[in-house]
């Protein structure tokens, strides 16, 4: 086979490979005596079906087919080795007519990396953020893991009930049919309600009545309802509240400390202590990112590349399909309920996120460079720590989650991409000078609960009982579709 670069212009290269008339022979020979010792035929022994009843069997067409996919896929492997090609997408080909004798050409369009020319990256200056803990984040962690922990109990208050209370209540719901007669939808259901968060409608019935109170009241459901069987009707309701309730957050005793963690930790000094080591570990986790971040944002500033559309155009295609599940599956959006709700028009979203897709291309294609330039590699150990990061992030078996990479490649070589990028910014992230620039520990974004420090061996009585709160709305019409914290 010979090949030569027909066309080349920017990062797309045409390369046309040929093969000669007694190579395409010798293809279709070695096809046919496959074909022959594979085949089972009656009459014949595999290995002994002559080539006149293979082509009746299974046509000289086919038998033409399959020699040249394996002549294109030969051709392939041999092009890429040759002009060390580094393909950012698989090639398109065009095949010429297979016929005996006669020779046969290929042309392969190859999208390959564009050049990179990285700056002098010992010269170039990153910003690393040291995060200082303080005595008060370390209370605040304390005070976030006490309030997760309150509870709910009754106040016996007699008033008037207001938009900010919290209020056990018992009720039944009917549906009004058209004849004017009520069809029971549930009876003498209690419940914990926050106001705020039940419809207003029924929050507007409810306020300014006091407890042992019986309130009957008709709401009309909104015609686009989740449930269809419900849309546009009317329900009413025979409303009482029992109780007015109040959050009380337990007091950081000793005891109370060991009762929350299940004995993990026997006393206040000691959950604080251990509070503060894991804050710190994480202020220094978050310091390693910011310099790696600062790193990668003036190393790509700093490189000299010029990023094709087609690119550009996939990364941001992609992103587009990803982002449109998650509204969809877990957001329970379309993308124009996203819009309204954020104030976005199409092109704004649309910009934005061709500006992060450019942004994704641009850094990748600096950091593969860096990689290839310094030989960075990844070993076991890397991938390791990897699978179990991604899988405890996706709350599945590490061992489960090993296993299916085994068995499928593309998810495989995906995390290996991930790991050798990991280590390509480590190492960048030795290269550059750093600046360090002192900020306080930022407590509110990093602690909102206590899982991040890993203090989750206990129940949340007051979370149950706003679950509770959330299955009610989807199954019996009283609250709105938010639950408070």
């Amino acid at each position: 086979m010979k090949s030569e670069i027909i066309s080349q212009e920017s990062n797309v290269i045409v390369v046309k490979a040929e093969y000669e008339a007694g190579e395409v022979d010798g293809a279709v020979g070695r096809t046919v005596r496959e074909l022959s010792k594979n085949a089972n035929i009656k009459g014949f022994r595999k290995g002994h079906v002559p080539r006149s009843t293979l082509e009746l069997f299974f046509g000289r067409q086919s038998i033409y087919r399959e020699t040249m996919e394996k002549l294109a896929s030969k051709a392939l492997e041999d092009v890429i080795e040759e002009y060390d090609l580094n393909l950012v997408t698989d090639p398109t080909l065009t095949v010429g007519e297979l016929t005996e004798g006669s020779p046969v050409s290929i042309e392969f369009t190859f999208e390959v990396r564009p050049e990179v020319e990285l700056p002098d990256i010992p010269s170039l200056t990153a910003e690393k953020i040291i995060y200082e803990v303080h005595d008060e984040d370390v209370e605040e962690a304390l005070r976030q893991l006490l309030e997760s922990n309150a509870t709910l109990e009754p106040t016996q208050d007699d008033r008037p009930a207001t938009s900010e209370d919290i209020i056990e209540a018992q009720y039944s719901s009917y549906e009004t049919q058209e004849d004017g007669s009520l069809r029971e939808l549930e009876r003498d259901r209690k419940s914990v309600l926050y106001i705020e968060n039940i419809r207003p409608d029924i929050a507007e019935a409810v306020i300014g009545h006091k407890p042992a109170e019986e309130l009957d009241f008709e709401i009309t459901l909104e015609d686009d309802y989740p449930d269809s069987r419900m849309a546009g009707k009317k329900v009413t309701y025979k409303f009482e509240i029992l109780n007015f309730m109040k959050r009380v957050v337990p007091e950081p005793t000793d005891e109370k400390i060991s009762e929350i963690s299940r004995g993990r930790y026997k006393s206040l000094d000691e959950i604080k202590a251990e509070m503060r080591k894991q804050l710190e570990e994480n202020a220094s986790a978050r310091s390693d990112a910011s310099l790696q971040e600062s790193a990668i944002k003036v190393l790509s500033e700093a490189a000299v590349v010029e990023i094709p559309a087609t690119m550009i155009d996939r990364q941001y295609l992609a992103m587009r399909r990803e982002h449109d599940g998650m509204l969809k599956e877990d957001l329970n959006q379309s993308l124009d309920d996203y819009l309204k709700n954020n104030n976005l028009s199409v092109e704004e979203y649309d910009g934005n996120l061709k500006k992060q897709a450019e942004e994704i291309v641009r850094n990748t294609l600096v950091l593969d460079t860096l990689a290839e330039r310094d030989q960075i590699t990844f070993n076991g150990d890397d991938l390791n720590e990897e699978i179990m990061r991604t899988a405890n992030s996706m709350k599945v078996n590490p061992q489960e989650y090993a296993d299916s990479l085994g068995k499928n490649r593309r998810a495989f070589s995906v995390l290996a991409e991930r790991v050798k990028t990991k280590n390509t910014v480590k190492h960048l992230s030795t290269l550059v000078q750093v600046v360090e620039k002192i900020e306080d520990f930022n407590k509110k974004e990093d602690f909102e609960d206590e899982d991040e420090l890993n203090l989750d061996n206990h129940e949340h009585e007051h979370l149950d009982q706003e679950q509770d709160h959330d299955q009610e709305h989807e199954e019996h019409h009283a609250e709105d579709t938010t639950s408070e914290e």
